[in-house]
């Protein structure tokens, strides 16, 4: 199990699947910037692997506009006030992406636009074609989150004050607990083939801190394999239910159409529902 930063289990799961049938949702809670982008990874492993794709591949996990250039800078800051970084020279997006492990996406608040980013561990997006965008272009790609949370996010963000930050989690399933899930990769898909061995819990640990001029988000990935979530019954069928009632183009969006009466049926026979 992929493990980034992971609170207690019980309310953990409980805060994300809330009850209810499935819906967009923009729960947020005070979160701690420091900490979140500190060090977690002891073996040092994340960090080389981040390292090693931006060689590799810098321009399909990385990219920033003009307006995304004081942005950085202003992250900087914030790095060696927290005493995160090592190297101080260049003041670029490469150089913090390579000392920092967690992914980072910068908007500009003048134009709500995607001004810059550093994301080596994306949940099947590719920031080439979010980069530059405004939030209601990049989330009209997802059905029904505007119309539900759009206008939500965005007053956040707008009014988010610098050094203030707050925190919230974002789910989905994958068929692996790989990291990087970029849609270059092509990643085996969800369907009705698999088994329930095969389905992972995949969480995006988000947090936004305001800056000056914009917002720093950071995101940090966890996998879990979904058969651990049957050790809290409650948490067990609230998932089943948001599956259950997850919208066809919802489920069309994140791939799993064809997986889910799979999914239903193999989480039911492993452990009945309530």
């Amino acid at each position: 199990m992929e493990l980034l930063g992971k609170e207690s289990t019980n309310p953990f799961w409980k805060r994300l699947f809330s009850p209810g049938g499935f819906e967009w949702a923009f729960r947020m809670r005070k979160g701690d910037a420091k900490s979140f982008f500190a060090r977690q990874d002891e073996s040092g492993e994340l960090l080389l692997k981040r390292n090693r794709q931006l060689e590799e591949s810098f321009e399909r996990y990385s990219a920033c506009t003009e307006e995304g250039e004081n942005l950085v800078e202003e992250a900087w800051d914030l790095a060696l006030e927290w005493e995160q970084v090592v190297s101080k020279e260049p003041r670029n997006l490469k150089l913090l992406s390579e000392q920092w492990e967690a992914d980072l996406l910068f908007m500009d608040r003048r134009t709500s636009q995607v001004a810059a980013g550093s994301v080596c561990f994306p949940s099947s997006w590719d920031l080439r074609h979010a980069i530059g965008k405004t939030l209601d272009q990049v989330h009209g790609a997802v059905p029904r989150l505007n119309p539900q949370i759009g206008e939500m996010i965005k007053r956040f963000l707008e009014k988010l004050e610098p050094g203030k930050s707050y925190c919230r989690e974002n789910w989905s399933f994958t068929r692996s607990d790989a990291l990087d899930y970029h849609p270059d990769l092509n990643r085996k898909r969800l369907d009705e083939t698999l088994s329930l061995d095969e389905v992972y819990l995949r969480i995006e640990h988000q947090i936004f801190t305001g800056l000056s001029d914009g917002v720093l988000m950071g995101i940090r990935i966890e996998t879990t394999p979904l058969k651990e979530l049957a050790e809290d019954p409650s948490v067990w069928d609230t998932t089943a239910e948001k599956l259950r009632t997850m919208p066809d183009d919802v489920a069309r969006y994140k791939s799993m159409d064809a997986a889910i009466p799979t999914i239903l049926r193999e989480m039911k026979a492993y452990r009945s529902f309530e």
